[in-house]
């Protein structure tokens, strides 16, 4: 068995990662990682798998990060950790999270996404995806080691996935990170959905839709281009500035522009105007395969009042356009679970995994890894 790294995912989609990415998965596919390569600042890799000379069997990518990359709590682990510790209540020993100690880190699986995944050959049987896995995990060590890495980190693997056991095998503490939300529609068509929730909560959605048709708003679905991105990114700027992020418009407006660019006719919007024309709200999403991912919201909040437009532009038009292009999942990552719970979808654990190269600060973070566990068994549970 061999593993072949690439500098860049060009070179990787030539070597055959395409043939390993699910149809319907957004963040492990060639086209959202050249949009992830081209927003970090320190060059990622791309491993590959299989026989020598032979087709690839097995795919992960790894992503370098240190003090200078963007301090985002859904990738940089000593951020994700402390994150962690602030929720449930765990207390941090003196020092546990400095940056200089955990990194530089090697980051594997996903960028900036909460959703942490070794691509392997279905077709491969359960031992041969399990050795498949173990190579490339002892890859990306080599890899982290080369670089001068402190550490590696795979911050949300699914809660079936094999490659648990094998970061388990392989020195890697465990401790959960988030629950991943996923709204599942096994039968098309609003109507449908609608007849899966719950007598009072059936009843409040129908009261939603009254009070936001009787407001006169132009919701609309249409294919997210460059043009719209004027409009879009003040909104951007007001949804962050709410829930307390300071978000320059330059930035969002170039994470928009690389949506676009990346994610072509996959990239919708959906946008909700006023009366007068104006935006007054959006949300984005990428179509791919059997899926719709929510990839950003915006609002004009001075304009909005109560009315409950989140709920249109988020759950109830994805809901609809997932009807009629055959979609049968709507993907809404992490955060905020009691309302994507209360509109229909369901949970899963996702866990981190983290192996410091030093045993002795290993050893010392523990403390710290065990009391996030504790806090989190309530909601794990």
């Amino acid at each position: 068995m061999a593993v072949r790294t690439f500098e860049t995912i060009e070179e990787a989609r030539a070597g055959g990662w395409e043939d390993l990415a699910p149809s319907w998965d957004l963040f492990h596919s060639a086209d959202w990682l050249s949009l992830e390569s081209e927003q970090t600042n320190i060059a990622p890799r791309f491993h590959l798998a299989g026989e020598e000379g032979g087709r690839p069997e097995a795919a992960l990518a790894g992503f370098p990060l240190d003090e200078t990359s963007e301090p985002w709590p859904f990738m940089r682990v000593d951020r994700t950790l402390g994150l962690l510790a602030d929720r449930w209540g765990a207390s941090v020993p003196d020092g546990a999270l400095d940056p200089d100690l955990l990194l530089p880190t090697y980051l594997g699986g996903s960028r900036r996404v909460p959703d942490t995944l070794l691509l392997t050959d279905p077709g491969s049987g359960t031992a041969r995806r399990r050795a498949l896995t173990r190579e490339l995990v002892a890859a990306a060590e080599q890899e982290a080691r080369a670089r001068g890495s402190r550490s590696v980190s795979y911050l949300y693997v699914g809660e079936a996935d094999p490659l648990r056991e094998v970061l388990r095998g392989c020195g890697y503490a465990e401790f959960p990170t988030a629950r991943y939300a996923t709204l599942h529609l096994p039968v098309p068509g609003f109507d449908a959905y609608l007849d899966g929730l719950p007598g009072v909560r059936r009843r409040k959605v129908v009261k939603e839709r009254r009070v936001l048709e009787a407001a006169g708003l132009d919701i609309d679905v249409r294919p997210l281009t460059g043009e719209l991105i004027p409009e879009l990114a003040p909104l951007m700027v007001k949804h962050g500035s709410k829930y307390g992020h300071s978000y320059a418009e330059e930035t969002v407006t170039r994470s928009l522009e690389l949506h676009v660019r990346h994610c072509g006719d996959t990239l919708h919007a959906i946008t909700a105007r006023s009366a007068d024309g104006v935006l007054r709200g959006f949300s984005a999403f990428v179509h791919r395969g059997t899926r719709l991912y929510l990839r950003q919201t915006g609002y004009d909040y001075d304009w909005l009042g109560k009315l409950p437009l989140y709920f249109a532009l988020a759950f109830y038009a994805p809901i609809e356009y997932a009807g009629r292009v055959g979609a049968t999942a709507v993907d809404y990552a992490v955060e905020s679970e009691r309302t994507k719970v209360s509109r229909g979808c369901t949970l899963e654990q996702r866990y981190g995994y983290l192996k410091l190269f030093d045993p002795r600060r290993q050893a010392a973070l523990e403390p710290l890894l065990e009391g996030i566990r504790r806090g989190a068994v309530p909601a794990a549970s």
